[in-house]
């Protein structure tokens, strides 16, 4: 069952400063929701305080209509920094969150998923970046997050790999029904990826692109 998002007049930032404010927002059970905007404009800020790790200074945050005031196993998190505890080979990362919980520690349906079959002893250092991103996606997945939060998790891959783990997390998400926030400073890979693209800029939201105008634009890509 995948999560919904409500942020009713929210206000964020650090310390005293305001780095979002104003913001109104849904996101719909099972949505791929983009947030594109350029550096400095909120979108980690956005994402964290989706994730619980930032309470806002105004306004509200709701998942399914309870207020956000912490983390929770329901909210994944993936970074652009894939954070592989480097002692641990790639069957024992993707398992950790499964010890967490204390979960039964079968996973290789989704090493094999990710497309990482064959190499379940390896160490990060062992892996190339795409890989050790792939090792991240199976590890946030793993424990059936309602919602998956990215914060530009393919802007250090090269194109190709940024390519294949694109259409990678597309072909994974079909799988699953979690509402997943993605957050990129790339227009094309968030008009590739969303079913709405947030377009966030001075302070807010700038505009939240459609479906429907979303694909208007990438006919004219």
């Amino acid at each position: 069952m995948s999560l919904s998002f409500r942020l009713d007049g929210v206000r964020l930032g650090y310390g005293h400063g305001a780095v979002l404010d104003g913001i109104d927002l849904d996101v719909a059970p099972g949505e791929l929701l983009a947030v594109v905007g350029s550096s400095g404009s909120g979108k980690s800020t956005l994402l964290r305080a989706l994730a619980g790790l930032l309470q806002p200074y105004q306004g509200k945050i709701l998942a399914d209509g309870e207020e956000v005031r912490g983390t929770s196993p329901d909210r994944a998190m993936i970074f652009q920094e894939d954070g592989l505890l480097p002692w641990r080979t790639v069957r024992r990362n993707v398992e950790l969150p499964l010890r967490i919980r204390r979960k039964p520690l079968d996973v290789s349906a989704w090493i094999e998923r990710v497309g990482l079959a064959g190499r379940e002893d390896r160490l990060p250092r062992e892996l190339s970046g795409g890989q050790r991103q792939r090792v991240q996606l199976a590890r946030a997945l793993v424990g059936g997050p309602r919602a998956v939060l990215m914060d530009e998790p393919f802007g250090a891959l090269d194109a190709q790999t940024r390519a294949d783990m694109q259409r990678l997390l597309l072909d994974v998400l079909r799988d699953t029904a979690a509402t997943v926030v993605f957050v990129t400073h790339d227009v094309d890979e968030a008009l590739l990826l969303g079913d709405r693209v947030a377009v966030l800029g001075r302070g807010g939201i700038k505009t939240v692109l459609t479906s429907a105008t979303r694909e208007r634009i990438l006919e004219e890509l």
